[in-house]
């Protein structure tokens, strides 16, 4: 026993649910159904079937019209670098249980998880395959960014190490300053001392050729000092020692001019900004290579390359990525296939509007002398708009194709479209409008005969039989009566069709070619009494000798296939008494 959910396109579906054979039972449902997205709620454990692998992660079925997507952080704690391992261990239809890890009503998405301590279930992916957890891998980095730290934290010891050096040089030179008054202080005194006491990475300032060496003393004081000591600390020092006494020069030596030239927070910024750039240098570095590292790297690369290109040359091989459909389409640009193909990619993720992309791509791609290529591709599209789009989108679409190509072929397959899909009320009324804009056009009378018979609407054919022998030239008429007695064998009744092939073939006995089909659909449908009595009217009419041993063989090879020793005797004794009066018949 089953439950039919839903009876669309020739597609059944059905369900196994207790719930559904059994309403009345009162046992506890187990997974509860769910219909649309209001029935899903963040946190909640579901359980649902694979549907596809794709690059953007893994797309999981809820219900027969909800689709949840899995990233593949979420589907496994373990890192891949290859997505082609899911399609292993996830094949379309398994069966899983899955967490809710957020729901947009907005956009009809579902995010969901796989993960053990989410679901409380096995990983999906065995721990034999030897792969990397995202957590070792984090550790791993930050190890290396520790090791960056103690790095620059060593190049910074360094650098305070060199500064005191500086300091006691500038100690002794304000020594020298303060207490032998009568030699005149000159920077050029101190200069070599300064330029055997720094170091070589250290930039010089443009102001620094006239500074006196109390100054300098104040600087690197300040240089030391600065992670320390705030700045207006720096500042109120700089402010009692401009008050302390001073030697009296008599060069006319000023000290204030250099004094108060000291900038100290810019100079700070400057030392600051160094420092920064060079935490920065030392971060942005990467780590080097050995020349062992580098071969093994390259040959690692070379075999990932090599795998790819023997991927991408397999002949059997199936597009997967849009990058695949991409590079099919470009070295076969005109075949529709490839480019239906690629729609129906995009469909099966129900990416509707990437799928219409590749439509108009397409079109525009498609060489305009491949007219049933184009076609193809608008019926596509036709197609696409009358299940996805609304009846304004696929209007708009019709009338472009009509444009572009033989209307009465878009007419047609439209006409198709909608007979398929169920919606009869509009192919009636665009039968009709068929009807008044190819009224010469046998083939439009045909198919909305067709179409009213597959309806069960014989008598609207009979009618429509009448309207058509008036709207067609009398060269037509033949032609049309045995194409609908035809159709009434198929779909509507028999008797009707039998007495419309012989009205025919009275009116036009030598016809050999109603003749034939009626032969063909009475060895179909009738009896052989039927069958024997066609035979025994054609072989006595006044026919060409061609054409009347072309029906004894027919009638010949009938009765070796249906009848009996005598009944074959029967028409080789016909046949010869044909012969023999048309050889009398020409002796005389």
């Amino acid at each position: 026993r089953c439950y039919i959910l839903c009876n669309e396109n020739g597609k059944i579906q059905l369900s196994l649910r207790q719930s559904r054979l059994n309403p009345k039972s009162s046992n506890k449902v187990e997974d509860a159904e769910i219909t649309c997205i209001k029935d899903v709620k963040k946190g909640q454990l579901v359980r649902g079937y694979v549907k596809s692998v794709t690059p953007s992660g893994v797309f999981f079925g809820l219900s027969t019209s909800l689709l949840g997507r899995i990233l593949f952080q979420n589907v496994s704690p373990y890192f891949v670098q290859k997505h082609s391992l899911y399609e292993r261990y996830l094949p379309e239809g398994k069966l899983l249980t899955a967490k809710v890890l957020g729901v947009n009503r907005e956009e009809n998405h579902v995010e969901l998880s796989l993960l053990p301590e989410d679901t409380g279930m096995p990983c999906i992916l065995p721990e034999s395959l030897g792969l990397p957890r995202y957590d070792a891998e984090e550790e791993r980095r930050e190890g290396e960014d520790k090791e960056k730290r103690e790095e620059f934290k060593k190049l910074k010891a360094k650098r305070r190490r060199g500064n005191s050096e500086i300091r006691i040089v500038t100690l002794q030179l304000e020594l020298l300053v303060r207490f032998i008054p009568v030699v005149p202080f000159h920077h050029a005194l101190v200069s070599p001392l300064l330029q055997e006491a720094k170091p070589k990475k250290r930039k010089i300032c443009p102001a620094d050729e006239n500074d006196s060496g109390v100054e300098v003393f104040c600087r690197e004081e300040e240089e030391d000092d600065q992670e320390e000591e705030d700045t207006a600390k720096k500042k109120s020092k700089l402010k009692k020692r401009s008050e302390a006494p001073r030697l009296q020069v008599s060069t006319g030596f000023t000290w204030d001019e250099d004094m108060n030239a000291v900038d100290v927070p810019v100079l700070s910024r400057k030392e600051s900004s160094e420092s920064e750039e060079e935490e920065e240098d030392l971060q942005s570095k990467p780590k080097k290579q050995t020349k062992k590292e580098k071969e093994l790297e390259k040959e690692k690369m070379e075999k990932e390359l090599c795998k790819i290109e023997a991927a991408l040359m397999d002949p059997s091989r199936q597009p997967q990525t849009a990058d695949d459909f991409d590079r099919l389409v470009l070295s076969s640009p005109n075949s529709s296939i490839l480019w239906l193909q690629y729609m129906a990619f995009h469909l099966q993720a129900t990416e509707i509007e990437k799928a219409r992309a590749v439509a108009e791509r397409a079109l525009k791609t498609i060489s305009f002398r491949e007219e049933q290529e184009k076609l193809n591709v608008w019926v596509a599209l036709l197609n696409l708009e009358n299940m996805y789009g609304t009846e304004e989108t696929l209007m708009k679409v019709f009338e472009r194709a009509v444009q572009y190509n033989e209307p009465l072929k878009v007419f047609q397959h439209l006409c198709d479209i909608y007979a398929n899909s169920e919606k009869y009320k509009q192919a009636e009324e665009l039968y009709h409008t068929m009807l008044k804009r190819f009224r010469q056009e046998k083939s439009v009378w045909l198919k909305y005969a067709s179409f009213l018979l597959k309806q069960g609407q014989t008598e609207a054919t009979h009618r429509l039989l009448e309207r058509a022998l008036k709207a067609l030239p009398a060269k037509e008429h033949v032609d049309v009566i045995s194409k609908f007695a035809q159709l009434e064998f198929r779909f509507g009744d028999p008797e009707h069709a039998k007495a419309l092939f012989e009205s025919t073939l009275t009116s036009y006995p030598k016809r050999t070619d109603i003749w034939s089909i009626y032969m063909d659909i009475m060895i179909k449908h009738g009896s052989q009494k039927e069958v024997r009595d066609i035979f025994e009217r054609v072989i006595h009419l006044s026919l060409a000798p061609k054409r009347m041993k072309f029906f004894f063989k027919r009638y010949l090879d009938y009765e070796k296939r249906y009848g009996t020793a005598e009944t074959v005797l029967a028409v080789k004794t016909a046949a010869l008494e044909y012969v023999e009066a048309k050889s009398s018949l020409a002796e005389s």
